[in-house]
């Protein structure tokens, strides 16, 4: 048998023990086969899948190809009988052909072995390996790292403190090796701390705890926290004595009391307690026992019986949560069991010991050709959840039989608000394999890992394309991973597919269409009819907030108005994980600490690696200023991946208010990022913060070096730059931009790799006719600008993205007007235009983010006497994109002459502040418009 090692150092060998160097020197081909390996669910793959995931910069045809000669090559250098195909599509691993440790350590873990799969955890999976050109499978490999050293943790930590009162030195080397997998988790060295000395060995806590501190100090330059020291303290100042088989020692217990709050002198146990490695297993809610089947009117199906249990375990497995009891374990557990009566009371026996929450009991019964199956699932408290009939011709059909059984049971299984989708989806496809993946798809995105939704959701409609639920919610996936096109894309699949679901859901789909394209107002419309006919709908309440958070700054309205929403969803599921991380980051927005903690803090206890943990981590630790979690977080989003960063690099300029930590984040960004569109990128970044901060020449010091990686864009930004509203941009400043704009070749532009620069992939020639018309009617060109706003619609209409460039050119016309003195034209041509704009667009595009636009709306405003809406329009700016933020300083100092002018004089006060601080040291010129003191 081939055997292949991940977790730690690589190794493959052959069958005869020797080393497969051919395989191991060729990394992308060996990355294919382990991810065939370790890969969960593990089943076949289809192969567009797999050419998304190992070459997405390849067409189509060249992809395939590259995939037909990696499969041939690992055939023949593996085995022929090792990679197997299932029809044209698919490809996977034959079962038994090859082992791989990840996956005996997922078994082992499974069946409660934990010293076995934890000897199998040498390190991280696939430690130090690395291909290029492939993202996605870098996103799958560090979420699986995360999964596998979770599991390996917690089982370690749960083993070694079984450990502890049988064999104290065995708890001991355990722990140590456990602390080592996580050599910065300041919790697990505390808890590494407190098991040493729970076993009597004082001197090496007190070691463990120096490591640990010398290697903070080293890596983040701070101490180790307040109730680590505390911890030592108390540990140090205990008499030492070891106890007799590990008992706690005075000082174990008082250390024990210091991290637990219990008394020191409670016993360990209760007397006469048995000591015990292995301990019965808690029951769960998302485990299933499925018992043997009474059989009657036929002895030729007496095996379905106990045939049953295979059958259905089989089918049950890994729909959503549910995990199946291994039905070779349940039989072997009743043949030793006599005169067992399968009622409901017994079957709750059963189930319960082996941790089920759920079990299945059912009868089959015959009359001629016909089979009747029945079946009825009961939770922990012997109450019937759900009963499904199925009738069918004879044994042929016996499979379809059992699929639709367990179709209807899991359709039936979930109650309340939150389980109508899941209910929903039950009924809308035929193919259970389709509705396993979509439950798959529903368990991981509910906890907040979007990238192993994304594939589970894949997998739901490739099995069943009809199926508009899983287009749907593959849709949504996408989406929380940033992926437009594909969203998009899902999302009409599912409007084609929508006849087979109710008008409700169909309202939904309509509205999700809407909320890609950017069409708030309809999106908003829509949410609001359905659920007006349903008002538990959780998907729509949340939806809806997520609308009014993200776009309502660019209809003029606070992004405060979603928390109704938000607080709605979570009325009806109070772990509704993506309303918890809105809410936080309104909390931190508005300064409410407290509130901000606890809800961290939720969201963490319910998704401790989702893909949302290290950003509202980041939220909670930039937002109370806590510097020592800081450093860690900024060292951790060194090594994250870009969509991580850049969520955490939102949350921290826009919600938590910290511009240093924006900036430092910025610098280690560059720094470490190899590639050269993310330096590009960070450049970019870091001249909007420059401006925001009032210091243009620095602005362009920042645009210069990223020039050095991506011209398009710093060319692009400087455009902008120069027509700033608030500053008076040098003409010589203008006329060197409008040159190089001139000279520039934007339709042949290469495409930008970077998920976010990436935003300008297309459009780049309708961005240069739209600054040169801003710039010409800047300078009083009217007949210039007007003509290039007439060529940003035609470009725009070219490169798809009509509306947009109808917006651009009406605000070149808007320009144009106001020039000429006919401001109320002005106004009402931006009112007109009203752009619709995907959110994420918006804050990965400072022209998408239509904030110079905004700006400029709300001068109209003022200029107007329509002050409270002008208000409106300034507040909102820096609340839903970090391209905004040139523009906060201004706003805040406009927002204090309006509230002066309306008798407000103490928010006149705070906005005066506020502007203050952000221009604090700003240029001269600025620094004398605002009255401020200048930068010397």
């Amino acid at each position: 048998m081939i055997e292949l090692r991940t977790l730690g150092a690589l190794e493959l060998r052959g069958a005869d023990g020797g080393e497969l160097r051919r395989v191991l020197e060729q990394p992308k081909r060996l990355a294919l086969l382990a991810y065939l390996a370790v890969a969960t669910p593990r089943r076949f793959h289809r192969r567009d899948a797999l050419l998304a995931i190992f070459w997405p910069e390849l067409d189509t045809e060249h992809a395939r190809g590259a995939l037909r000669r990696s499969l041939y090559f690992l055939r023949r250098v593996v085995g022929e009988n090792v990679i197997v195909g299932r029809g044209d599509e698919e490809v996977g691993l034959a079962p038994g052909a090859l082992w791989c440790d990840t996956a005996a350590f997922d078994t082992l873990l499974a069946e409660g072995r934990r010293a076995e799969a934890i000897a199998l955890y040498r390190g991280a999976l696939l430690e130090g390996f690395y291909i290029t050109g492939a993202p996605e499978f870098e996103r799958w490999l560090e979420s699986e790292r995360a999964r596998l050293l979770a599991l390996a943790t917690a089982s370690g930590w749960t083993f070694a403190e079984q450990l502890a009162t049988e064999a104290p030195d065995d708890a001991a080397q355990w722990a140590r090796r456990i602390a080592e997998w996580t050599p910065h988790d300041e919790a697990a060295h505390r808890r590494l701390v407190t098991l040493l000395a729970r076993v009597g060995d004082r001197t090496g806590a007190l070691r463990a705890y120096d490591d640990f501190a010398k290697r903070l100090r080293a890596s983040y330059d701070v101490e180790p926290s307040a109730e680590t020291r505390a911890l030592v303290a108390t540990l140090r100042a205990a008499p030492a004595m070891r106890s007799p088989r590990g008992a706690p020692t005075s000082a174990a217990a008082h250390a024990s009391a210091a991290t637990n709050g219990a008394s020191p002198d409670a016993p360990p146990h209760a007397p006469g307690a048995p000591l015990s490695r292995e301990r019965a297993p808690a029951v769960s809610p998302n485990v299933v026992a499925v018992l043997p089947f009474s059989v009657r009117g036929s002895r030729d199906l007496a095996y379905l019986g106990e045939g049953m249990v295979d059958l259905l375990s089989t089918t049950l497995d890994g729909a959503g949560e549910l995990r199946a009891v291994d039905p070779r374990a349940l039989l072997g557990h009743l043949a030793r069991e006599e005169g067992v009566d399968l009622d409901p009371e017994q079957g709750r026996v059963i189930a319960t010991h082996f941790g089920a929450g759920l079990y299945v009991l059912g009868n089959i019964v015959a009359a001629g050709s016909r089979i009747r199956l029945h079946a009825t699932l009961y939770d922990a408290a012997a109450a019937p959840l759900a009963r499904a009939d199925v009738t069918g011709s004879g044994e042929q059909g016996l499979f379809d039989m059992v699929d639709s059984l367990a179709r209807a049971l899991l359709g039936r299984q979930e109650t309340g608000p939150g389980a109508r989708l899941t209910n929903l989806a039950a009924r809308t496809t035929e193919c259970l394999p389709a509705l396993k993946a979509y439950l798959r798809g529903e368990c991981e995105f509910r906890a907040g890992r979007y990238f192993q939704a994304l594939d589970s959701f894949q997998n739901a409609a490739a099995e069943d394309t009809g199926f508009a639920l899983a287009w749907y919610r593959l849709a949504a996936a996408a989406a929380a991973t940033a992926n437009l096109p594909l969203a998009r894309e899902a999302s009409e699949q599912a409007h084609h597919s929508r006849d087979r679901v109710a008008a409700h859901d169909r309202l939904l789909i309509d509205a999700q269409g809407a909320w890609l394209r950017g069409a708030a107002d309809e999106a908003e419309r829509l949410y609001a009819a359905a659920l007006s006919t349903h008002v538990d709908d959780i998907e729509a309440w949340f939806l809806l907030g997520d609308v009014l958070f993200h776009h309502n700054p660019r209809r003029g309205r606070p992004m405060a108005e979603a928390r109704a929403a938000f607080e709605r969803a979570l009325g009806y599921e109070p772990d509704h994980l993506s309303s918890l991380v809105h809410l936080a980051r309104i909390a931190a927005f508005e300064g409410r600490d407290a509130e901000l903690e606890a809800l961290v803090k939720r969201v963490l206890a319910l998704s401790p690696v989702g893909d949302r943990a290290l950003s509202v981590r980041a939220l909670r630790a930039f937002a109370l200023r806590n510097e020592i979690e800081k450093a860690r977080i900024l060292a951790a989003l060194g090594r994250a991946r870009a969509l991580a960063v850049g969520i955490a690099f939102t949350d921290i300029v826009l919600f938590a208010h910290d511009l240093p930590g924006a900036y430092r984040l910025a610098r280690i960004v560059t720094k470490l990022t190899p590639p050269s569109e993310a330096k590009a990128l960070c450049h970019v970044v870091a001249a909007h913060l420059d401006i925001m901060r009032g210091r243009v020449a620095r602005a362009h010091a920042s645009l210069a070096r990223a020039a050095a990686f991506d011209a398009p864009w710093a060319l692009e930004v400087r455009g902008l730059f120069a027509l700033l509203p608030f500053r008076t941009t040098p003409p010589a400043e203008c006329d060197a931009v409008e040159r190089e704009l001139h000279a520039w070749d934007a339709a042949g532009a290469a495409p930008n790799r970077n998920q976010a620069l990436a935003a300008h992939n297309g459009v780049h020639l309708v961005f240069r006719h739209y600054l040169l018309g801003c710039l010409a009617a800047s300078a009083g060109r009217a007949a210039a600008a007007l003509d290039a706003a007439s060529e940003t619609e035609r470009a725009a209409t070219a490169a798809g993205a009509g509306g947009f460039g109808e917006h651009l050119a009406q605000t070149v016309r808007a320009l144009v007007a106001r020039r000429a003195g006919r401001d109320a034209e002005a106004l009402g041509r931006l009112e007109h235009a009203q752009p619709e704009v995907w959110y994420q667009l918006a804050i990965t595009s400072p022209f998408f983010a239509c904030a110079f636009e905004r700006y400029l709306r709300a001068e109209l405003l003022r200029g107007a006497g329509r002050l409270d809406e002008a208000l409106d329009w300034y507040a909102t700016l820096g609340q839903s994109s970090p391209y905004e933020l040139a523009y906060l300083a201004p706003a805040h100092l406009r927002q204090a002459e309006l509230h002066e002018a309306l008798g407000r004089r103490d928010r006149a006060a705070e906005h005066r502040r506020q502007a203050a601080l952000l221009w604090a040291g700003c240029d001269a010129e600025l620094a004398a418009s605002a009255k401020l003191v200048p930068a010397r």
